[in-house]
């Protein structure tokens, strides 16, 4: 019988020390540099994605298939076209289709399980295959590997039958951290790819990070106000992020350039750091199906 434990408790191992509330007013002080406003439309389209990631955390959807749930209004134009649940990690996916946008979706879900929670404790560097002094987080890592091979045998059938297709990879948590992973995985075989995360932790090491962004994939990364998910693990134990950071520091959402992580946006806050962040995006319940 699966485990199910509140969702904060990863939180927990990795930032008892950190647990200072900011309050609202001091984002106003705060200088968030060389970044810039997002358009409208940017931040249409992180809600979007947000909402494919707050989906799979309900059990309509995951193991489900179908759009029953909170903020499924937004998907229910897409075709669910299989889920996926496994059993040594519970790693959960959904694979829906939009045929109006010719589109393949890839959502991981996040943290919900005892599974899940060891995945993410586990925070132990290991090679990444291909890429010299490049390594990623081993718990994050299997946690990929546990539905890899029928995941990527599903997606390139989808592509077969639908050609000129592309691929949108998102998720929130660890989800972040699996969608990453699956989005190189899909890149590496010649899939065109796009990726979108929410409150995604560390991944890998600089080399890791560097290689991310070489590749050049469209990497919108976004971060809400004082989630400290995103700041973990930390960068003193050689974890970067890559990509373009999306910060909602509640006053409004703004931009720091793709590539290596800055301390511009979500990074200028320092050790205000609140867990009730990390379960809400875009107005949107995420780690809980509410």
């Amino acid at each position: 019988m699966k485990l199910t434990i509140f969702p904060f408790t990863f939180l927990s191992f990795f930032l008892l020390p950190l647990l200072v509330s900011a309050s609202h007013g001091e984002f106003k002080k705060r200088q968030i540099g060389s970044a810039r406003q997002a358009t409208t439309a940017e931040v249409e389209e992180l809600m979007f994605y947000s909402s494919l990631s707050a989906d799979v955390y309900c059990p309509a959807v995951v193991p489900g298939g179908t759009w029953i749930c909170p903020n499924c209004a937004k998907a229910r134009h897409l075709e669910i076209v299989d889920t996926f649940t496994t059993i040594a990690y519970d790693t959960n996916v959904l694979v829906a289709r939009g045929d109006t946008d010719k589109t393949i979706y890839v959502v991981f879900r996040g943290s919900v399980s005892l599974q899940n929670w060891l995945a993410d404790l586990t925070a132990i560097p290991v090679p990444y295959s291909g890429v010299t002094g490049a390594t990623v987080h081993v718990g994050f890592l299997q946690s990929y590997k546990d539905v890899q091979k029928k995941l990527i045998e599903l997606v390139n059938k989808e592509l077969v039958a639908h050609p000129g297709y592309t691929v949108a990879v998102s998720g929130h948590s660890l989800g972040g951290a699996t969608a990453l992973l699956c989005a190189l995985d899909l890149y590496e075989q010649g899939v065109n790819v796009k990726l979108y995360t929410q409150g995604q932790p560390r991944t890998g090491n600089k080399k890791f990070a560097e290689y991310v962004v070489k590749t050049g994939i469209p990497y919108k990364r976004a971060v809400h106000a004082s989630d400290p998910v995103p700041h973990v693990p930390d960068t003193l134990l050689g974890f970067y992020h890559a990509g373009e950071e999306f910060w909602d520091n509640r006053l409004r959402v703004v931009a720091c350039p793709n590539g290596l992580e800055t301390n511009y946006c979500s990074g200028s806050l320092g050790v205000g750091l609140i867990f009730t962040d990390h379960t809400s995006y875009f107005g949107m319940s995420t780690g809980i199906c509410l």
